[in-house]
């Protein structure tokens, strides 16, 4: 089985490449065993190697790697990769450069390959040099109407989103009140119902029954696609490679669940106090809890909240802020105060309330 994201790869053998003889015409000749050109006897150009079709490949017998060409500086003749001097003019390889290859291309299987594109290289070269002097120039892509008003959308509900949360005016107001709320959770001792993996059942757990359901899924190889790689090795020659991938399928995985009934605290009920001046101090509700202790029924306070506000007035215009205790408590009525408001929502940033200097 082939291990999960991996691809699996088989050689299916090494062929040749062909080129075209850019002195004579003559076309598709074999790259490995025709370093010259069989009709005038030019050299070979690299630069115009391409991949044959499926008809057209001819398969090396015997192939040894011995690298990319080396292309002698002298004169553009291409030898083999571990060559010392030209095969046509002497000269030795220290200063030669490799060959360029074509990279590779890939096909599925049951398709054909056609065979490379020929390419102009004169043509390529003087185009090059026209554009790098600047007398040519790039068509520019189409642009996407439908994309830059997309864009042009989504950029402006980012403004009004950034101009909503950010814009700020300052106001001066004068407190005008306080109010202040406490409240009390009281929760109850009862069986509740749940459910959890029999495996993971507290202990206490009772009344319990067992239903087979899917807890999971799991990760099932089934099969490969297949793909046919053709890689070129810069020295006239491509290995031809199968490329398969691991298909997989979703497989889903039972476990034994568990219902069952547990005796735990619940919240009840809430209770509270509220005022609306400074002249009495908060007070905690009282929770009249008449049974305490772990039976059924039986009733105790849970998590206590308690909410400090001040009132302030700017015109016409009323916001509350809610403050620590010790800030509600030290601050009288009348007193001035600096804050933020925002231009869109009218809200009141009480993380910017300050005295008025």
């Amino acid at each position: 089985m082939t291990p999960p994201n991996q691809e699996r790869r088989e050689e299916r053998g090494v062929y040749e490449m062909i080129w075209d003889c850019k002195y004579c015409g003559s076309k598709n000749l074999p790259a490995k065993s025709h370093k010259f050109c069989p009709n005038c006897g030019a050299a070979q150009d690299p630069a115009t190697r391409r991949f044959p079709s499926d008809e057209e490949k001819i398969a090396v017998q015997n192939y040894v790697s011995r690298g990319a060409d080396l292309i002698c500086a002298s004169c553009n003749t291409p030898n083999a990769g571990d060559s010392q001097f030209c095969q046509q003019c002497g000269a030795p390889l220290e200063n030669a450069t490799r060959a360029q290859t074509v990279g590779s291309e890939r096909r599925r299987g049951g398709e054909a390959f056609t065979a490379g594109a020929e390419r102009d290289i004169e043509k390529e070269k003087f185009e090059s040099e026209m554009r790098r002097i600047g007398v040519l120039q790039d068509q520019p892509k189409r642009s996407n109407r439908t994309l830059y008003i997309v864009l042009g959308i989504v950029a402006l509900v980012i403004i009004a989103v950034l101009v909503a949360i950010f814009w700020r005016r300052e106001a001066v107001a004068y407190v005008s009140g306080h109010e202040w709320e406490r409240v009390i959770t009281v929760e109850e001792f009862r069986p509740v119902e749940d459910s959890a993996w029999c495996d993971d059942m507290p202990d206490d757990a009772y009344g319990i029954s067992v239903r087979e359901e899917q807890r999971s899924t799991r990760r099932v190889q089934d099969g490969e696609t297949c793909e046919i790689e053709r890689v070129d090795q810069g020295d006239g020659t491509f290995r031809e490679d199968e490329v398969c991938r691991p298909n997989y399928r979703e497989e889903p995985v039972y476990d034994d669940r568990c219902y069952f009934t547990v005796d735990r605290w619940e919240q009840q009920r809430t209770v509270n106090a509220s005022g609306m001046s400074l002249s009495a101090a908060p007070l905690w509700p009282e929770t009249n809890i008449t049974r305490s202790g772990t039976c059924i029924g039986c009733e105790r306070e849970g998590e206590r909240e308690e909410h400090y506000v001040l009132v302030l007035r700017s015109g016409e215009n009323e916001y509350r802020c809610e403050v620590p205790f010790e800030q509600w408590q030290n601050t009288a009525v009348e007193s001035g105060w600096k804050l933020n408001i925002s231009v869109v929502t009218g809200l009141p940033d009480c993380g910017s309330l300050e005295p008025a200097g």
